[in-house]
């Protein structure tokens, strides 16, 4: 009596949806921590943008020896189109009365440009909201922190901050700030 060895030849159903079930598990694992590293890359954005825009406004003011006129604390301290127009011209865009130069002090790109209204042409970070900016008018070399929750003067002459998350200028915890 000769006998065939049984060879098997592929995985049985039951070792396919062990397979499946081990894979599913792990993926469950990781969507929490890939919306977590997205969450952070989006902050770590909002605060490399916002120091971009802070070194916009001081190259403005090393090149004509005073701040952007259309800056007014409280009321048009945002990155908005205006902004953008004054800061990157566009070549063929006519003259720019706040750069006479029409020196190109920012380029925006990467995703950096508001797309949906009222923020079309905006410099915006990561949730679409114009970055908030605050210029130290007196010379001395350092003002009052923007943070009204941590109160206190810090040395920098330009800083700008992100709404953050929520949307909210005001709600300090979760604003992103380019000057930490």
């Amino acid at each position: 009596m000769n006998h065939k060895p049984n060879i098997r030849t592929g995985f049985t159903l039951v070792e396919l949806l062990v397979v499946i079930a081990i894979l599913g598990i792990l993926m469950a694992m990781m969507v929490p921590a890939a919306g977590l590293i997205m969450k952070r890359v989006a902050k770590a954005r909002a605060q490399s943008d916002a120091s971009v825009g802070a070194t916009v406004l001081l190259k403005y003011q090393a090149e004509y020896n005073r701040w952007p006129a259309t800056y007014v604390p409280e009321t048009k301290d945002t990155t908005d189109k205006e902004w953008v127009d004054m800061m990157g011209p566009k070549p063929g865009s006519g003259p720019v009365a706040t750069n006479p130069k029409r020196i190109v002090f920012f380029e925006p790109g990467g995703g950096a440009l508001g797309t949906v209204s009222p923020y079309v042409g905006a410099f915006v970070d990561p949730w679409g909201k114009p970055f908030k900016f605050r210029l130290e008018l007196a010379g001395a070399g350092k003002m009052a922190s923007p943070d009204e929750d941590k109160g206190g003067e810090i040395p920098y002459r330009a800083v700008a901050w992100s709404a953050g998350p929520d949307g909210d200028y005001a709600t300090w915890p979760d604003n992103v700030k380019g000057w930490e």
